[in-house]
């Protein structure tokens, strides 16, 4: 069963992959605002004649293979919100970074009467209709696609344990279930151009085997993990193909509860290429979210036919400093496709979280050094019971350590009863009753939960290590026939530990890999 992220308020056969060496030449680009000279996020670049193609990445990055059956081809640069840019493909630089410039194309409407059948229509109401085409605007026959996936961590700006593949689906079509498609992994690389760490492929989720500090925790929300699948993750936040079932927070059913669960602004214009859309703004209503949360994004409808071309969804919260942390962003995008009688399909889709693991860098967190028994009470002559002396690496906390419920001492099998506890700045005194205790030759036992130091800092915790998990699909083909020398299907696993289904037509495709840090400071150089 397909299980989205859910914020906690709500409760809501195997062969080894391939390892990533040397792609063939490629061309790097990246896709700017006219304007602004910021970068332009998930454009669609088709290549017109060979109809082949591939999206930025969220820095507005591409790379385009250097195939000499495209020199006669042009480029086709598109994207929500700005005008189309064409260019032959002989015009852009082999070695340098080719900065493509898209000039906006936003009217706004805030003030425009959207009418129909002489009435004003809503937001609400424009949404509506909007939900209710989903089956009518979308593929309701079975279709197929070919994209290419990624996933990736990364910390502050850097990528870490990035994987590619090229993935077809089998969709039955929207009538029915998601997860009643098949998928079949045609390549599969571990990316060692960029650093790889050792992380758990797991989310921490409450009351299952997945529930332990050694698994990714998300602050204040947890996501199902498809048992380490990152590739199915991402497929079950596609709220617009998931339309009829439970989703993320506060989406929830989209056709049934998106609605009643948002706040609607006045539509915007914005143009897909000459398709007029309407944006419209929401966020999710206060007494949902509360004083903690904020959740906001965007859903853009064309009012000719009333079909969905694009989702934006993110919440965040606040922490105790009042500071906002992201939680998780998503953003789908759908269009018409030709190949499929003008049907909405989609695009591409994106997923990223927060989560927060132990730091294993982190050496100088508050721990025991050492520790022995004694048979006399520290700092008195006389024979008296057994003591446990625990020496730590920092000033104990005196409050915490007078916490009986904090220690569990085992000796021969049987609770030891504290007698006395002594804090001597870095050295702990827990002294029993003597039940003739002999731990020499008994075996024995002491566990320490929740002590803490003098800084706050809890015993045997590791400073906390943000990170961001990134999951993107982009869309290359639809309806391509494949032939296969050898076929399976992708399982509930981890990606990498899925077979490969191997078809003499994967080298059509490819992938687009992130740029390395080289790569990005000659990128800054050049829009200088």
């Amino acid at each position: 069963m397909i299980r989205p992220l859910t914020i906690i308020c709500l409760l809501i056969s195997i062969n080894h992959p391939l390892i990533y060496c040397q792609q063939p030449d490629y061309i790097r680009g990246k896709v700017i605002d006219s304007k602004t000279s910021l970068p332009v996020p998930y454009a669609t670049i088709w290549l017109k004649n060979s109809e082949v193609g591939i999206h930025t990445n969220a820095e507005g990055d591409f790379r385009i293979m250097n195939s000499p059956e495209f020199q006669s081809d042009s480029l086709i640069v598109t994207c929500i919100g700005f005008r189309r840019l064409s260019l032959a493909f002989t015009v852009l630089k082999m070695s340098e970074m080719n900065n493509l410039k898209l000039v906006p194309n936003i009217y706004g409407l805030k003030e425009v009467m959207v009418t129909a059948r002489k009435r004003r229509l809503s937001p609400e109401m424009i949404i509506a209709r909007a939900l209710r085409n989903i089956k009518k605007n979308y593929p309701d026959k079975p279709f197929s696609y070919v994209s290419y996936y990624r996933d990736y961590l990364k910390d502050s700006s850097n990528y870490l344990n990035l994987n590619e593949a090229i993935i077809q689906t089998l969709d039955k079509g929207f009538t029915w279930a998601s997860d009643s498609s098949k998928h079949r992994l045609l390549e599969f690389r571990k990316n060692i151009d960029f650093k790889r760490i050792n992380i758990s492929p797991y989310y921490d989720i409450p009351g299952s085997v997945h529930s332990d500090i050694s698994f990714k925790q998300m602050p204040l929300g947890y996501v199902g993990d498809q048992y380490g699948n990152e590739f199915f993750i991402l497929l079950a936040h596609d709220a617009i193909r998931n339309f009829d079932k439970k989703e993320f927070s506060f989406v929830d059913t989209l056709t049934q509860s998106f609605i009643k669960n948002h706040r609607f602004s006045a539509p915007d214009g914005i143009y897909d290429g000459n398709t007029l859309l309407y944006k419209i703004n929401f966020t999710a209503k206060p007494q949902l979210t509360g004083d903690i949360y904020q959740v906001k994004g965007a859903i853009f409808i064309q009012p000719a036919d009333y079909s969905i071309h694009r989702l934006e969804y993110s919440a965040s919260f606040f922490d105790s400093d009042k500071k906002k942390k992201g939680i998780y962003n998503i953003e789908i995008e759908y269009g018409h496709e030709p190949a499929l009688n003008s049907k909405m399909c989609l695009r591409y889709i994106s997923f990223n979280n927060a989560f927060i693991i132990p730091d294993s860098t982190d050496n100088n967190f508050f721990k025991i050094e050492s520790g022995h028994w004694v048979s006399v009470e520290p700092y008195k002559d006389n024979l008296s019971d057994l003591t446990a002396v625990v020496v730590f690496n920092n000033e104990i906390d005196s409050l915490s350590a007078k916490d009986r419920k904090i220690y569990d001492i085992t000796i021969r099998d049987v609770k030891a009863r504290i007698r006395k506890i002594k804090v001597d700045s870095d050295t702990l005194y827990l002294t029993l009753f003597n039940d003739n205790y002999n731990v020499t030759n008994d075996f024995c036992r002491i566990n320490i939960t929740g002590l803490k130091d003098i800084n706050g800092n809890i015993l045997n915790k590791q400073r906390d290590r943000e990170i961001r998990q990134f999951r993107e699909l982009f869309v290359q083909e639809y309806n391509k026939p494949l032939e296969f020398k050898n076929d399976c299907f992708i399982e509930y696993m981890p990606l990498d530990q899925n077979c490969i289904s191997s078809s003499k037509n994967a080298d059509s495709f490819w992938m687009n890999t992130p740029l390395k840090a080289k790569e990005k400071q000659q990128d800054s150089e050049n829009l200088k």
